[in-house]
């Protein structure tokens, strides 16, 4: 019977392991994923288009979306609320079924109120839509945000 039940529990290890999930309270310098994907920070003080303004409180969800509509090979996502105090958590979701983070914001290497990566596929960034989960981790009142 344990051989059994022990069996059953490998299976379903398998089974729930079968979609990728990178996460990190602190992103290193680059993080290979399967699909050929890689995370790296994204530095510069360049300015960044910024598509979606919103708002979040504690403990609650938004999701956002991006759509790919032609092949790139790079993907900037850039969550930033500019108030360090307050903390928001990111997840991303690829079109091609991946599981991105959650991402705080010292993720990127700095704790600036913005988690700014790249996600990267020399083979191309998987076209759909893209879907960010933006949770309020700890947030005081009210914290607006642009993703």
């Amino acid at each position: 019977m344990s051989k059994r039940l022990g069996l059953l529990v490998m299976v379903v290890l398998l089974l729930c392991t079968s979609s990728v999930v990178v996460s990190a309270k602190e992103l290193p310098a680059s993080l290979s994923v399967n699909g050929g994907y890689t995370i790296v920070p994204a530095h510069g003080t360049g300015i960044i288009p910024l598509t979606v303004y919103n708002s979040i409180t504690q403990g609650k969800t938004n999701w956002e979306s991006k759509t790919v509509s032609s092949y790139i090979t790079t993907l900037n996502v850039n969550l930033n609320w500019g108030n360090p105090s307050n903390s928001l958590q990111l997840t991303i979701y690829s079109p091609d079924g991946y599981v991105f983070g959650p991402y705080y914001d010292s993720s990127d290497g700095a704790t600036d109120g913005r988690i700014n990566l790249n996600i990267q596929n020399s083979n191309g960034i998987a076209e759909g839509t893209w879907y960010y989960k933006v949770y309020g981790y700890q947030v005081s009142g009210t914290q607006t945000y642009s993703i």
